[in-house]
């Protein structure tokens, strides 16, 4: 949806009384922290959930199994015709 061209807001504007003007801009000024408060209190659950999905550990597929590597957790790798996750870092313990 498109808004008015510069040219049909200028002649809307135009046509606003000085004191009708200030009226709207009273009540803009009055909703703005209405407005603030109830976006903030509606994202800060979305910023506390990607926050919280940002933290896990990044899944990564870190090839075959290597008793001499130390494994992040998150980390697949293949052993034994299978696929293995860690969920915790580990060194030498052999997946399965």
């Amino acid at each position: 949806m498109n808004g008015p061209t510069p040219e049909e807001r200028r002649a809307v504007e135009a046509r606003v009384s000085p004191q009708r003007r200030a009226e709207i801009e009273g009540f803009v000024k009055s909703l703005a922290p209405v407005i603030g408060d109830f976006v903030l209190a509606a994202i800060t659950p979305l910023k506390d959930r990607i926050k919280a999905l940002e933290s896990r550990p990044t899944l990564r597929y870190l090839g075959v199994w290597d008793a001499s590597r130390t494994y992040p957790p998150g980390s697949f790798v293949t052993h034994a015709g299978s696929v293995w996750h860690t969920d915790a870092e580990n060194t030498g313990v052999r997946a399965g």
